[in-house]
């Protein structure tokens, strides 16, 4: 797989960096994260103005139809520059889902309105429990009169609170096997929400489902038939919060680098001192691999579960290996690495928060022994390095 930026890519990405290094400064970034939506409007309508939110739908939605790793160079920027927004919930999230399973008629009412930045929606897939499996679904939808009724609770989801609409998982009582996917009004009576605290100050909530009802027309794809679509948004997911984990160990780095050239000790900068730079080289080391594994896990993914083996990698490459990255500068920094008002401990965070999403390392590695254990073959790929055996 040839994972090479060509011309169009670089360029995207360093319109990206010069963008996010403008948009907020680190004392914005740090009062967003008070408030109650957690993210800049102003900031959003200029990334929305620059095609982000419509990057990867068709030219019939007043999108680019750009590829995966388009955007995971954009969730790496976004990473880098520490800079929140409702690019994953209303784009990754909810704009591909539709894309993927939504009605003509979903697709053309809420694309072009995502696209323009007009509309902001979100999923609720997570539960109390955590898992991310079929049958760690619990909340339950059934029919009722011509339409549905929903019960349960989600946790974790992303931008709840300004979202115009929330695509809710659901299960049949009768059959946990059987999941729905059904879009909510964030006003329906029965819904409920409550804002959670996270590590990275993402605006995340509780959202409660109490006897919510909704039509037929408020299913999204086929009733009983949703695991495969919500698969695949947990693929791609996972592979741009990769890349987001990226851009926060660049971002990291780049700090450590600055401050072992100015920091004085023993009259020397620390940066002259051979275990300093072993730290730097190993740190380096590490952003390169998780660098290259997100790129060839964007550019894995194709249809329906295509690229699951490499997703996994680089998800339980990124989420062990980045948040490793933000402590080992930490400790380069001393002290003032664990400031608040220096902005290292801010992408500590994140990386703490972004490493949990969409499957931690341990979620990943099971899906990697999963795929080994059903079918060795696919799971060696095309690549199979095979060596000769000798036996003397």
């Amino acid at each position: 797989m040839d994972i090479t930026l060509n011309e169009d890519q670089t360029l995207l990405y360093d319109t990206a960096l010069s963008f996010i290094r403008q948009a907020l400064t680190q004392k914005q970034i740090r009062d967003l994260e008070g408030t109650e939506h957690g993210f800049e409007p102003s900031v959003w309508r200029d990334m929305v103005q620059m095609g982000w939110s419509a990057a990867a739908f068709p030219e019939r939605f007043g999108g680019a139809e750009a590829g995966p790793l388009e955007l995971a160079l954009i969730a790496s920027a976004l990473g880098q520059g520490a800079i929140p927004s409702p690019f994953f919930s209303t784009v990754v999230e909810a704009g591909l889902l539709l894309l993927d399973a939504g009605a003509e008629r979903q697709q053309s009412e809420w694309l072009p309105r995502i696209g323009s930045g007009a509309a902001i929606l979100t999923t609720a897939i997570t539960e109390p429990g955590g898992g991310l499996l079929p049958h760690e679904i619990r909340t339950a939808i059934a029919p009722s009169g011509n339409g549905f009724k929903i019960d349960g609770t989600k946790l974790f989801v992303r931008d709840a609170g300004l979202a115009e609409a929330i695509i809710c998982l659901a299960r049949s009582p009768a059959d946990p096997l059987e999941l729905t996917l059904a879009m909510v009004s964030r006003s329906a009576p029965g819904v409920s929400l409550k804002r959670l605290k996270a590590a990275g100050g993402e605006a995340v909530w509780e959202v409660r489902f109490d006897g919510v009802t909704v039509d037929a027309d408020s299913i999204v794809g086929e009733v009983g038939d949703a695991w495969r679509n919500v698969e695949r948004l947990l693929l791609r997911a996972a592979t741009f919060k990769s890349a987001e984990l990226v851009g926060i160990g660049q971002a990291s780095i780049d700090l450590t680098l600055d401050y072992a050239k100015e920091r004085v000790q023993f009259s020397k900068p620390i940066g002259s001192f051979q275990a300093v730079q072993h730290h730097c080289a190993n740190m380096y080391r590490d952003l390169e691999i998780c660098r290259l594994l997100s790129w060839q896990a964007a550019g894995s993914l194709g249809e329906g579960a295509a690229g699951a083996r490499e997703v996994a990698i680089a998800k339980a490459k990124c989420s062990d290996a980045i948040p490793a990255v933000t402590r080992i500068a930490q400790q380069i920094h001393g002290a003032v690495g664990y400031y608040r008002d220096y902005p290292l401990e801010l992408y500590y965070h994140r990386a703490i928060a972004a490493q949990a999403a969409y499957g931690d390392a341990a979620h990943h590695r099971r899906a990697l022994a999963r795929l080994l254990s059903a079918d060795m073959d696919r799971f060696r790929g095309n690549d199979r390095h095979d060596l000769p055996v000798h036996y003397v």
